[in-house]
């Protein structure tokens, strides 16, 4: 074969291989575009103030920031790369939903449930997570000055079983979070970073803290 005929064959090979990938990423979009913020909007309207059921969708990368979600039901839901930015997320259901890289800087959150979510890269930075329950597991997270007051991460020694219920959180930033009175009991916080942040009454318990940072505010 030619070396004309092989580059011409290149050429093509090269073009059905873009095409292919262009297609993909049309039905991925496709796929992510499940509900847009006019739609999400319109069923809080018709919702008149109750909680609303957004399980098992994919909301990837949506911006819901600032929307009164309260006791909203995300089971399940993919929420990868979504913007919930100071929006009230108070008694949301966010259980073995997938959060990885969304923005909850400055969100209320107080008694939201995150059981066996997807965590990693999620920004919780100035968030009220107050009385919140958190069991999931991601690297990087970040709870910088977060309110963590009554935040349960962990569970007692007596109530666990052969594996521990958790949260698995390396590197986590909690600098200058308000960790008063918090369960962090078997939590995984290794490299963790707690510059400034209060922990009266918080209890680390069997917690795994490797390598964290523990400049303690008080």
């Amino acid at each position: 074969m030619s070396l004309l005929k092989r580059a011409l064959i290149g050429r093509r090979l090269a073009r059905v291989a873009s095409a292919m990938l262009f297609i993909a990423a049309a039905a991925q979009a496709v796929v992510a575009a499940e509900r847009s913020r006019a739609q999400v909007e319109e069923t809080l309207a018709e919702a008149r103030g109750k909680p609303i059921d957004l399980a098992n969708l994919d909301l990837s990368g949506l911006d819901l920031s600032g929307l009164d979600l309260r006791g909203a039901d995300f089971f399940s839901a993919t929420l990868a790369g979504a913007k919930l930015a100071k929006s009230d997320l108070s008694g949301a259901n966010f259980t073995r939903a997938d959060l990885q890289n969304v923005d909850f800087s400055g969100a209320l959150m107080k008694t939201a449930m995150l059981y066996a979510a997807l965590l990693d890269g999620a920004n919780f930075t100035g968030a009220d997570l107050s009385d919140s329950r958190i069991i999931g597991g991601g690297t990087r997270v970040n709870f910088r000055n977060a309110k963590l007051i009554g935040a349960d991460l962990g569970a007692d020694p007596a109530n666990q079983g052969m594996v521990p219920v958790r949260s698995e959180l390396p590197d986590a930033n909690f600098d200058g979070a308000d960790l008063t009175r918090a369960n962090l009991t078997h939590a995984v916080l290794t490299g963790a970073s707690f510059t400034g942040a209060v922990v009266t009454g918080a209890r680390f318990d069997y917690a795994v803290l490797d390598g964290s940072n523990l400049s303690l505010g008080r």
